[in-house]
């Protein structure tokens, strides 16, 4: 998973469609080619995310299976600390067998610090399996560090439940058999970008304590080459792990795909003309708002795209929105000093011409800018 918080007024999103072809081995399918597409639609803002996705295999011997994902959560901000509740919802579905699904309410506490972060959930719901229904709880700790596009995240989740199997009889007769499983997750996650090119890397290694799951390693590697801001050649490699939350099983597989965004992506927006200002000539305001917001102006006269990114957008850019000779956004955040820097026009980030300059810890210059 690439996002964080943005502006309250101002929504982030993506939007992307792939097809392809995949090369798959499952538990329940013998090795087999097919055709594969998938979609992802998020939107999010620094108080609230949405996110739907799903994906879509039709093998060679005509049997098919589908999932869908969505979540949705809210943030409520406290200082550097980020309260967050939520809820996701899956469903799968395999030829010749019942849709499985599963419902989960959660709970986040997030600390933040410039360019790193770390936080503490729990959660609980519902899996449907066959003509049962069972109980899931799970509880996680995790943290993460980022530098520019690069990203890494680490992660235990450890997950209690029941997997359901079917026993058929001689006479017909169907018994459905449920077995506790508790098992806990540890997760290396990477993130890295270079220009057009994307990379994700993320290495599991399974603990089962409880249960028939078989303690393993799992490991997926999956890449985009943006050739236009539009498109791109995406392709995947691994083994994911049986998942007893939302009922899919172990599963090999390689893919390669047409992938289209709605959105032009950042990486591809190399400009092929200077900007016309430096952001280190850019001069930032901030006035206090009504509910909590602020609203930040920069002045950089001959600016075709200004955008700002600091403490107060989760270190993510933010594009400000032109209103005459400036530019403005509206920020949900709190009072007091917060590190920010300025892009004009796709070029380098610096800090605007009228703050005071600090060293940060990454060993970068930022700006300090105080909101009343």
């Amino acid at each position: 998973m690439s996002s964080a918080g943005t502006a309250n007024a101002q929504w982030a999103r993506q939007t992307t469609f792939d097809v392809g072809a995949i090369r798959l081995t499952r538990d329940d399918f013998a090795d087999t080619g097919g055709l594969n597409v998938a979609g992802l639609w998020s939107r999010w803002s620094e108080r609230v995310s949405l996110v739907a996705s799903g994906a879509a295999t039709h093998i060679s011997d005509g049997r098919s299976t589908a999932i869908a994902l969505g979540s949705a959560s809210y943030t409520v901000p406290v200082r550097r600390v980020r309260f967050e509740a939520g809820a996701t919802g899956t469903v799968l579905g395999t030829s010749g067998l019942r849709p499985a699904s599963s419902w989960l309410g959660f709970a986040r506490a997030h600390v933040l610090g410039q360019g790193r972060g770390a936080w503490l959930g729990a959660g609980g719901g519902t899996v449907h399996l066959e003509t049962e229904s069972v109980g899931a709880a799970t509880g996680e700790v995790g943290g993460w560090l980022r530098r520019g596009d690069q990203r890494l995240t680490v992660n235990a989740a450890t997950v209690r439940t029941s997997t359901v199997s079917t026993v058929i009889f001689s006479d017909e007769t169907v018994l459905r058999v449920r077995e506790p499983v508790g098992y806990t997750d540890v997760s290396l996650a990477g993130h890295a970008a270079w220009r057009q090119l994307e990379i994700d890397a993320v290495a599991v290694s399974r603990h089962a304590w409880k249960g028939n799951l078989a303690s393993m390693p799992g490991a997926v590697v999956a890449g985009a080459w943006w050739f236009t801001p539009y498109m791109a050649m995406a392709g995947a490699v691994g083994r994911q792990l049986a998942d007893p939350m939302r009922g899919t099983v172990r599963t090999r597989y390689a893919t390669v795909a047409l992938r289209l965004s709605a959105e032009r992506h950042g990486s591809m927006r190399a400009r092929t003309t200077p900007p016309r200002v430096a952001a280190g000539e850019a001069s930032i305001v901030a006035a206090s708002a009504d509910g909590g917001a602020a609203v930040v102006r920069v002045h950089a006269a001959g600016a075709r795209r200004v955008e700002i990114m600091g403490d107060m957008t989760g270190w993510e850019p933010v594009a400000l929105t032109r209103q005459g000779d400036r530019w403005e956004v509206r920020l949900t955040t709190t009072p007091g000093a917060h590190h920010v820097v300025v892009r004009i026009d796709g070029g380098a980030w610096a800090p605007p011409s009228n703050l005071p300059r600090i060293d940060d810890e990454l060993g970068g210059t930022v700006g300090l800018l105080v909101i009343p």
